[in-house]
């Protein structure tokens, strides 16, 4: 074991001959030790490594395999893979630059149209007539938008043609006070009787306006009134005849037979019992208005699945056909303007619709002329 090279693998440099054992791990490995070092060369470019392993047989040493490398193959294929990385990185970015200002743009434009809607609509120049397509977060945007304006210009619609029915239904009353005071003026008031009917004239549609404005003042307040956390809930059925005593307190004139048939079970409700009453009193006092005093005015309460239907049934004269799409409009009746009685102001059934609609339920009305009317309105019940 002198550390003579007896087969060297490179064709190119060979070896055989030559002595390594001055070497370190040649040296060490000879004596049965495996041993490795590595070693950079001046200019850096390159690592080498070598590696000297004892080949024993029956416990001695008989020779060393020496291998030595370099990592210039390993470096370039470090600097090829570097390469290739920056390449495809900086396809990437192209493709991701390309794919961003695509998308941008349409994002964008999409948006542009639909701020340029949203300002136009706003100004009141057009309507709101654009629709942003796409299924993405723009295009729900897009319908949320177009939906909502639709919804402001049916409110619109809505109070516009609500303040021409205020104002109109307004001038007749205070047409009718300026003709009674121009009358009185011109010498009506020097004869007793036609003061009198002049005055009473005009006390007359004072008091109907009086009414008109606290009922477009509770009108309002329910268009906007939160009934959530104001409920309460109360045996219905209990809470009915409660309401029909007190109704039939507050009703100081002759009137038609008031027949009141409510079931025995108990149905609980969540509601405003106060605004329920109004209900009521609204229904019985225009069922009252058309039943001569000789007929008779049902109320009834009953249960079905879920809900409570109650419902007013009178002896008058019925609705017609043309005018049942129109019952629960507002100012609608069914009276001439100009009679001296007092016919309404119209505004008590919508003034119960949107009470019933506020609690959830449902209003409707069954008639035929001539045979009587029927309203009934329902109200979820709770469940036990």
């Amino acid at each position: 074991m002198r550390g003579d090279v007896l087969f060297d693998s490179d064709p190119e440099d060979p070896q055989v001959g030559v002595n390594f054992s001055a070497r370190k791990e040649v040296s060490v490995a000879l004596t049965g030790t495996y041993k490795a070092k590595s070693h950079l060369t001046e200019d850096g470019n390159r690592m080498f490594y070598y590696v000297a392993l004892p080949v024993k047989h029956e416990g001695e040493t008989v020779c060393v395999g020496y291998v030595v490398g370099h990592t210039r193959r390993i470096t370039l294929a470090i600097i090829k893979m570097a390469k290739d990385q920056r390449l495809a990185m900086f396809a990437a970015l192209a493709v991701a630059l390309v794919v961003t200002v695509v998308f941008a743009q349409t994002m964008t434009r999409r948006l542009r149209r639909l701020t340029t809607a949203a300002t136009e609509f706003a100004r009141g120049h057009a309507p709101m007539t654009v629709k942003v397509s796409g299924r993405d977060e723009i295009g729900e945007l897009g319908e949320s938008v177009r939906q909502m304006a639709a919804e402001i210009g049916k409110r619109n619609r809505y109070n516009r043609n609500f303040i021409s029915t205020i104002v109109h239904e307004l001038k007749m009353p205070l047409t009718a006070i300026k003709g009674a005071a121009e009358l009185l003026e011109q010498g009506a008031a020097d004869r007793p009787e036609t003061r009198e009917k002049f005055l009473g004239n005009i006390r007359h549609e004072v008091e109907r306006m009086i009414r008109m404005v606290w009922e477009l003042t509770e009108l309002t307040k329910l268009d906007i009134e939160v009934l959530r956390g104001q409920k309460q809930e109360v045996n219905y059925c209990e809470c009915v005849k409660d309401i029909v005593e007190r109704l039939e307190q507050s009703i100081d004139t002759e009137h038609a037979h008031l027949k009141v048939v409510i079931t025995d079970k108990e149905i609980w409700t969540n509601i405003m019992p106060g605004r329920i009453e109004q209900v009521i009193f609204n229904l019985v006092d225009n069922a009252f208005r058309y039943t001569d005093t000789s007929g008779t005015v049902e109320l009834c309460v009953e249960g079905e699945d879920g809900v409570v239907i109650t419902s007013v049934r009178d002896n008058g004269r019925g609705i017609s056909a043309a005018n049942m799409p129109k019952v629960f409009d507002r100012f609608f009746t069914t009276e001439p303007k100009d009679r001296p009685a007092d016919y309404g102001s119209g505004l008590g059934l919508a003034i119960a619709k949107s009470i019933v609609e506020n609690h959830q339920g449902r209003i409707w009305v069954e008639s035929e002329s001539g045979e009587g009317t029927r309203f009934f309105f329902s109200l979820p019940v709770v469940q036990g």
